[in-house]
């Protein structure tokens, strides 16, 4: 019983009345609810204050989250103190940096390195022949290391982006095999390439990888170790240019058939930690053996999942392996500092101390550790199975079987089901019958999706101003912006919707403890929520379900202990205070830690690659959605708190004008500029700018338009648009329409990467026509009937060392077969009318040639012979040398600020009609 201040008539307590009358309770719901609707329509005459924690609570619960976000931030810079070359000979058997940053140096002393250049082709090849022969010459007896320069040639598909067909001569791997002398049939490979991007030293990609090999590779070799299995090390020269090196190597190369599982060394940042992002597929034991040797784990079975799903827009040479190959690998790559990344910022002093230690440390226990197991000389009995895994701030990596993991899932979901529906059977210890607590339940899970709608409307609208204001991408050099621009109105919103939705539910709890009722209502919706998640990734077998299972299962432990504690019965309730707030954030710590750490690594690789996403769409409602389902995840259980503070208006009020500032900050002062390189925080902006000559041919090979151009590629929201305070020709630059992009094959634009479908607004400059001394030209060779309805068409394409060709049929033709990648095809973006449209990638390494390839025509019997059977287009790109940019070019680009950072070379555009 309770009673009133003012010595009014007592009330009976609904709790202590049902507790003392339970039976007819259960048996009469019906007049139960009738009586709380009672309590509804007198709700002043029984009200009672009902005890709240202040609103300082709301700094407490932000110390708390900042502290685990400082944790993981120090766990996540933490790296190992890089050992010298004075300290070889106290550890003969460890990782050295100060070695291994001597051969990068010497690598990157050479310049960038495209394939085909003198650089990669002579220079680079000559340096690791000369460190792989030292190292043979100063080897042990019992370590057999050959040596061997492979100029593989071939093709295949790549289904990356828009999708290409590789097609490439003469490019250059070197590779190193150590043989274990006691005549092992087994190998593992470990690659990584020397080539890098036109402008590039591309230290850390890729020759860092590179130069930690050397360093392993002199290790083992000085080692008294004999080893069980071979070991092969490829470096190899072409992967920047689509992938061909990697797939010369293992679909030719005489010793790629040893192989029974490999090592890809990438990178798409510089320094810091490297990420194992991918694994297998199948062959859990590989995880294992990482986990179980290597000293400074980090890897997540969510990078896996992102990278595999195409979200992010890049590929690595462990497709190659793993889909030509058929072979098992791990997939690893620095990933921190994604600013530098393709850029002439890649240097050797981009790469903090103990970055390459760190790795070095690793590879060189997973190399030894494979080396010895018996399971690679039988990895087919050990490749089924996925796996689970994850590591914990880099302490230790968890790893288990996924059936463990679906198992674990279900048993997690059944308990929180179970659970729900007790406190639906029991919900007389809250005051309220069970239709009234289900009916509240429903309208928690109400309120919350409105919540979440209402995030992501503000979001949105402030992600649209921003842009409209030309303030786009603030936080693309400082990133801690994301906070105030995003992720407080996320929160705040969330709040608002929770204390407005606060008095209708109040009305059926007015006792003591009633607003502690709603916060637990809040706490069930939110765990039946984090379970469906769980339920439903594991129906479709996604490994990352792990982390909405944590979500689950931690809370869960957490509330258990506080309604033990707490709430045994309702005569035995307690006060909610300090030691309730402090157990529930600790039942909290885990999900929160693996939640900050996944902030922190999708930030950190996610708003650099905005840097060169496109212009398409507004990167602020990327970041902005990214930070919103972010935060939403972290304040799941935090937000209900909120409303079991006496002013919650005054935390709405501190988020909103937080908000409001910054807004009014980024849009109209020096904050909001997004580029820095002021070092060594390197922000730059990109650009690409292709100095172009087109020609324009009719299907009776006459010459009907030329011109020249600079064909500039926006690679950022804010392009080229920013770029028109420095350079005045911008003015002039002409958007490609859609029309252009109906007349021509591919808008009639050199285009390099397979992605104009996310790199789909540009612009044309009219410029000078360049200077090309290496023409590109395609011609028609032969052509032959194959039957009555099937031609075959030769041609021969000559040109620089990285060319293109885009064939589209007429209507009514289908192109069936090819002389390429087996006869497979692989098919772009349809052009005008639907017609399909195929990429053809040309790249060559040493010795230049030109190259012939075939089609076959399936042709209806219908076709006029005077119609034309293709649209082609052939391209070249002069991305290297003395043709790579004439001195007008030089000039255009010098006018570019600072802070942008622009890759620019001279290339050709032929369109023919045949």
């Amino acid at each position: 019983m309770f009673g009133n201040q003012t010595g009014k008539p007592k009330l009976i307590s609904l709790v202590r009345k049902q507790q003392d009358d339970e039976p007819s309770i259960k048996e009469k719901d019906k007049s139960e609810e009738t009586n709380d609707l009672n309590v509804e329509s007198d709700d002043k005459k029984y009200y009672k204050e009902q005890h709240k924690l202040s609103t300082w609570i709301a700094a407490v619960v932000a110390a708390w989250c900042l502290g685990i976000f400082l944790v993981v931030v120090y766990m996540d810079q933490r790296l190992p103190e890089p050992l010298k070359l004075s300290d070889a000979k106290l550890h003969p058997d460890r990782f050295i940096e100060e070695r291994a940053r001597k051969s990068l140096r010497a690598l990157t002393s050479v310049g960038a390195r495209p394939a085909g250049s003198y650089e990669n082709e002579v220079l680079a090849v000559d340096l690791l022949v000369r460190e792989l022969t030292s190292i043979q010459q100063r080897a042990k007896p019992i370590h057999k290391l050959s040596i061997d320069v492979q100029r593989p040639r071939g093709s295949f598909n790549l289904p990356f982006c828009d999708g290409l067909t590789h097609s490439y001569k003469n490019i250059q791997n070197v590779i190193a095999k150590v043989e274990s002398g006691s005549g092992a049939k087994h190998a593992l490979l470990v690659n990584c390439h020397f080539d890098s991007v036109p402008q590039s030293p591309g230290a850390s990609d890729d020759a860092v990888s590179c130069a930690i090999m050397l360093e392993v590779l002199e290790i083992i070799t000085q080692s008294d170790k004999q080893f069980r299995h071979n070991l092969i090390f490829l470096f190899n020269g072409a992967e920047e240019n689509m992938l061909p090196a990697a797939h010369g190597f293992i679909t030719q190369h005489v010793w790629a058939d040893q192989i029974r599982a490999f090592i890809n060394l990438e990178a798409c940042g510089s320094g810091g930690r490297e990420l194992v992002f991918q694994t297998g597929p199948g062959h859990p034991w590989l995880v294992a053996a990482y986990a179980e040797v290597a000293p400074h784990p980090f890897a997540s079975v969510i990078g896996q999942e992102l990278f595999q799903s195409g979200v992010i827009p890049a590929d690595t040479d462990f497709r190659i392996f793993r889909d030509f190959g058929k072979i098992p690998g791990l997939d690893i790559a620095y990933m921190k500092n994604g600013y530098v990344y393709l850029t002439k910022y890649d240097t050797e002093e981009s790469i903090p101390p103990g970055s390459i230690q760190r790795a070095g440390d690793n590879l060189l226990a997973v190399v030894q550790h494979i080396a010895q197991s018996s399971v690679l000389a039988d990895t087919g009995s050990h490749s089924e199975g996925g796996v689970v895994f994850f590591d914990f701030l880099g302490l230790v990596l968890v790893h288990y079987p996924e059936w463990i993991g679906m198992a674990v899932n279900m048993l997690v979901v059944l308990f929180t089901i179970y659970k729900l529906f007790d406190k639906i059977k029991n919900s007389y210890r809250f005051g309220v019958s069970r239709s009234i607590y289900v009916k509240q339940l429903l309208f928690t899970f109400g309120v919350q999706v409105c919540g979440c709608v209402a995030s992501f409307l503000v979001v949105t609208l402030i992600a649209t101003m921003v842009d409209i204001m030309n303030a786009s991408m603030s936080w693309y050099s400082k990133p801690w912006l994301v906070l105030p621009l995003y992720m407080f109105p996320t929160l705040c919103s969330v709040i608002a919707v929770f204390v407005f939705a606060l008095p209708k539910q109040k009305k059926y709890f007015q006792f003591t403890d009633g607003i502690w009722v709603i916060e637990s209502l809040y706490f069930e919706v939110s765990r039946a929520e984090w379970a469906l998640f769980t339920l439903v990734m594991t129906i479709f077998k996604l490994k990352s379900s792990f982390f909405c299972m944590v979500w689950v299962l931690f809370p869960t432990l957490g509330r258990i202990l506080l309604e033990s504690m707490y709430e045994r019965s309702p005569a035995k309730r307690r006060p909610h205070d300090l030691t309730w707030l402090l157990i529930h954030l600790v039942s909290l710590l885990i999900p929160l830690i693996l939640n900050m750490y996944l902030i922190l690594t999708t930030f950190a690789m996610f708003i650099p690659i905005m840097g060169r996403a496109g212009s398409a769409l507004n990167p602020d409602i990327i970041v902005g959605y990214k930070a919103a389902l972010l935060t939403l995840a972290t304040i799941s259980f935090l937000c209900p708190l909120a409303m079991v503070m006496r002013k919650p208006m005054n935390l709405i009020t501190a988020l909103y004008m937080t908000t409001l500032i910054t807004v009014v900050l980024v849009s109209g002062t020096k904050l909001g500029f997004p580029y820095s390189v002021e070092g060594p925080n390197y922000s730059p902006h990109r650009g690409l700018v292709l100095h172009t000559h087109r020609e324009f041919y009719n299907k009776q090979g006459t010459l009907e338009n030329s011109d020249s151009g600079y064909f500039m590629v926006n690679l950022d929201r804010n392009s080229p648009n920013i770029l028109r305070g420095w350079v005045p020709e911008i003015s002039s630059a002409i958007e490609i329409t859609t029309k252009q992009c109906d007349a021509n094959l591919y808008c009639g634009m050199p285009v390099y990467y397979p992605a104009s479908s996310m790199l789909r607004i540009n612009h044309w400059l009219p410029a000078p026509m360049p200077k090309l001394y290496n023409s590109v030209n395609l011609t028609l060779v032969h052509q032959e009937a194959l039957s009555v309805n099937m031609r075959r068409v030769l041609f021969r394409a000559s040109g620089p060392d990285h060319m293109g060709v885009f064939i589209s049929p007429s209507a009514g033709i289908q192109l069936t077969k090819w002389s390429l990648a087996n006869g497979e095809l692989l098919q772009g973006p349809d052009w005008k009318a639907g017609r399909p449209t195929y990429y053809i990638f040309h790249s060559q390494g040493k010795n230049l040639e030109s190259w012939e390839f075939w089609l076959d025509l399936e042709v209806p019997r219908s076709h006029y012979e005077g119609n034309e059977l293709l649209d082609m287009a052939v391209t070249g790109h002069h991305i290297h040398g003395p043709q790579m940019k004439s001195s007008q070019f030089k000039e255009f680009l010098a006018q570019f600020p600072g802070w942008s950072y622009t890759v620019g070379w001279t290339a050709a555009y032929k369109a023919y009609k045949f």
